[in-house]
């Protein structure tokens, strides 16, 4: 089978979340298993990446040009096609110039790569499904639609953030007029491309099955509830859960840690510890607990909680906490108040670092995700591959990934969204902590879990079946376009 992933981020070209590593790893995975895979993504920066320009000219159907370059995904010989555009690309920050300001022209901009895209793939000899990935390619569907070309698998990675603009910004999109009413892609008065990406794809996913579930009501809906219930009724709604890549994360060779270490061997992982609470400044009682977090800094990942739940525990020297991210400011003030407040037991870095992060998972003895949603989360699944125990709201992917120690788990998790239940929750652990035969079991435990990415491949596989044989496809689609075998250069087919 022949699948094209289209996505605004692919590990480790660019990044600013998970979607990035699902769009490197999956494809990379499918690739592995023996399909035709390949990725198209912006080259939103050519800084450290070895291009081989395919040959032009390359024109959208509105006569755009853009240039194609091929590259693979690191580890891996599955190929990744670039569409270069000094218009619309090359500028710094993939979506705005601050992580918090957009580009004014964001919504030509992405609807410019969805064309492209689709012009791409045409050109490299089509495909029998593409994989479109959250609403940066949530046109790529609506506009193969209309041209009769591969079906379409649509994947929600994060249901908030939704690519809705102003319908004066209609015309950047090329299409049809007809195409900005109710029944195409128009949103509370404006457009989405979330919602084009829902409604013209034959299978739609989440990056949990739990999530699946919560995108269909008011609470997790963001007001795309009705259209995603719609889809479920008609079975076209489904969640797999996102995987790590175990050759990227794992604590058996990590170069950024030392010494390294495996379940059967987990007495090493004490010295990461030490090396950690040195590295961070860190001092407790051997009987404390360190807690670790790497993330976003935003409302969503709960992380406003940390404090209000855990400063008494820190005051008393039972709890050191060390803190990796970036985000919004009023979260990370505190944080950076925190640290100065409690020297030696509270360590910020506003800054995301990956070397570092990797020594947190792998020295830490709790991980904290109190998040309030949580489509899937990698980072509870990397932290159980490092040893160290998830503390989890149940939510989304983290109620799918970790199971409780009063279900025979390996990790804690608590409902509610109160700072009360963050603090019983590390205080369960706290207590677990102090049973040093079984806190070692539960490590193990954890460790074995097979979050692979190999694992999710039966899956994913499924859908892209069921995909190319529904509906409208079996009357439009069935033959591909002559154009280039990635896997042989620039050779025609």
């Amino acid at each position: 089978m022949r699948i094209v992933h289209v996505s605004a981020e692919v590990h480790p070209f660019a990044m600013t979340g998970g979607l990035a590593s699902v769009a490197s790893s999956l494809p990379s995975a499918l690739h592995g298993a023996g399909h035709d895979t390949f990725v198209i993504t912006p080259l939103h920066s050519q800084e450290g990446v070895d291009l081989e320009w395919l040959d032009g000219p390359f024109r959208t159907p509105d006569g755009m040009e853009f240039g194609l370059g091929k590259s693979v995904i690191p580890g891996s010989d599955c190929p990744v096609v670039f569409v270069a555009s000094n218009e619309y690309f090359n500028r710094r920050g993939l979506y705005g110039p601050t992580g918090s300001e957009a580009w004014p022209d964001n919504a030509a901009r992405f609807s410019f790569f969805c064309r492209a895209a689709l012009e791409a793939v045409s050109r490299l000899g089509g495909c029998d499904v593409l994989h479109c990935h959250d609403w940066h390619a949530g046109l790529v569907p609506v506009m193969s639609r209309l041209q009769g070309g591969p079906p379409a698998v649509f994947t929600i990675h994060n249901l908030a953030f939704q690519g809705t603009f102003p319908l004066d910004q209609f015309a950047a999109t090329g299409l049809p007029t007809a195409m900005a009413g109710l029944d195409g892609l128009e949103y509370h008065g404006g457009f989405s491309f979330m919602k084009g990406g829902i409604l013209f794809s034959e299978r739609v996913t989440t990056v949990s099955p739990t999530y699946a579930s919560e995108v269909t009501t008011p609470e997790g809906g963001f007001g795309m509830e009705g259209l995603l219930l719609q889809k479920r009724g008609e079975g076209r709604l489904e969640g797999i859960l996102n995987g790590i890549d175990n050759e990227l994360w794992g604590p058996e060779d990590d170069p950024s840690i030392s010494p390294w270490f495996t379940p059967d061997s987990l007495r090493r992982r004490s010295a990461c510890r030490s090396a950690l609470l040195e590295e961070c400044g860190l001092t407790l009682p051997d009987s404390a607990i360190v807690a670790g977090v790497v993330s976003r800094l935003t409302w969503q990942k709960g992380l406003d909680l940390v404090l209000p739940a855990l400063e008494g525990l820190i005051a008393e020297g039972r709890l050191s906490l060390a803190v990796l991210g970036t985000g919004e400011s009023w979260i990370e003030d505190p944080l950076s108040a925190a640290s100065r407040r409690f020297p030696g037991r509270v360590f910020f870095r506003r800054e995301y670092d990956d070397p570092l992060s990797r020594r947190i998972y792998a020295g830490c003895d709790i991980f904290l995700m109190p998040s309030r949603f949580e489509p899937c989360g990698l980072s509870q699944m990397i932290a159980m591959r490092y040893g160290a125990i998830p503390v989890v709201r149940r939510t989304g992917g983290l109620a799918d990934t970790v199971t409780d120690i009063r279900e025979g788990g390996c990790g804690i998790v608590f409902d509610g969204s109160e700072p009360e239940a963050l603090r019983q929750a590390v205080g369960r652990a706290a207590e677990a902590y102090g049973d040093v035969r079984s806190w070692r079991a539960m490590q193990r435990s954890a460790m074995r879990i097979d979050n692979s990415w190999t694992a999710r491949v039966p899956a994913y596989l499924e859908i892209y079946r069921k995909a190319s044989s529904g509906g409208w496809i079996e009357k439009n689609h069935g033959c591909r376009a002559p154009g280039r075998d990635l896997h042989r250069g620039n050779t025609d087919r």
